[in-house]
């Protein structure tokens, strides 16, 4: 069993993870760990890395289960998001396909972290053709030798292909950015 984080439009390294193993735990009974994956992904700007953080509110403070964070929706944070997304990728090859595909998630309302990360999962699954193997605990998950929800990285990002991206003649290649950087610039999944 490979325990790892539920997250909004995860890191490549996180899909990497997802797709190799055949029994993944999404633990949505830990505590929330704020500043990671679970509410945030990176793309490549025309000013470098940017994070895009999903803003949350712990309704038990420090205590909140992951399943329990609810979303802060008096901040325009979708707008914003989907404006920085087209923003960064409106040159990138795949753009029209993905766009149309995801935008959805920046439409919708959310009133809870999960909803909206379950529905990244899902959105990018169809997209890729691939149904990964998965299921959420029913009650905290004991950390395991698998266990790679406190991870920045969750492969070897050394091994990662190198692919095309829209602002390369700027900026040196970016590894292990959210899987839309990889849809929107080279859509097929290594």
């Amino acid at each position: 069993m490979t325990i790892i984080p539920l997250t909004y439009f995860g890191p490549i390294s996180w899909w990497r993870v997802l797709t190799a193993s055949d029994d993944v735990v999404f633990d949505i009974y830990e505590n929330y760990i704020k500043q990671t994956c679970r509410n945030r992904c990176s793309i490549l700007s025309a000013n470098g890395v940017l994070n895009l953080s999903v803003p949350v509110k712990k309704i038990n403070g420090n205590h909140t289960a992951f399943r329990d964070i609810e979303i802060e929706n008096n901040q325009r944070w979708q707008i914003i998001h989907l404006r920085a997304v087209m923003s960064a990728y409106r040159a990138a090859p795949f753009y029209d396909y993905i766009i149309d595909n995801i935008k959805f998630i920046w439409e919708k309302k959310y009133n809870f972290l999960i909803d909206v990360c379950l529905d990244s999962l899902d959105c990018v699954s169809k997209i890729l053709n691939i149904n990964p193997d998965y299921r959420m605990s029913d009650c905290y998950v004991q950390t395991n030798e698998h266990d790679k929800r406190n991870c920045k990285h969750f492969s070897n990002i050394d091994e990662m292909q190198h692919y095309h991206q829209v602002f390369e003649d700027r900026f040196d290649f970016v590894p292990d950015l959210s899987i839309l950087d990889k849809l929107f610039n080279d859509y097929c999944y290594e």
